[in-house]
């Protein structure tokens, strides 16, 4: 193979890589803000965190509140949790939730999407193409 072929062929398939693949900005969840009443927490930030998931609230919401081991909903902007929680517990359970069902296991970009398939759901990283079993942990 000619070498300016091959210097063609990379310069064509970096052309190919979607936009936001080629940014190297780092994905930062907002840290939890909470508000506590009697003994009930409010997630207040709720709306800003489910947005920079990037996922669908019902389903972040039935597998964080399974981990949390409480009963919650979501009342207008912010999301009610039966219980007194600490900032660094659910910090921790949305970083758990983000690592299995939102971070691509083999580029670590948050550029990915849930697929079902039959009972079994996949992620699929639209960055590097990886497509990887969500196994329930």
């Amino acid at each position: 193979m000619d070498l300016n072929d091959y210097e063609k062929l990379l310069e064509r398939a970096y052309e190919n890589i979607p936009e936001n693949v080629k940014k190297l900005s780092r994905f930062e969840i907002p840290k939890v803000q909470i508000r506590i009443e009697s003994k009930n927490t409010y997630i207040i930030n709720f709306n800003r965190i489910i947005n920079t998931l990037n996922r669908d609230r019902r389903h972040f919401l039935g597998i964080f509140l399974k981990k949390a081991g409480t009963m919650g909903e979501i009342r207008g902007q912010q999301l009610f949790l039966k219980g007194t929680y600490k900032e660094q517990v659910l910090n921790r359970l949305i970083e758990q939730y983000s690592k299995a069902y939102v971070l691509c296991k083999i580029c670590n970009k948050p550029d990915t999407e849930i697929q079902r398939e039959g009972k079994k759901e996949f992620l699929k990283c639209t960055a590097c193409g990886a497509r990887e079993e969500i196994k329930e942990k």
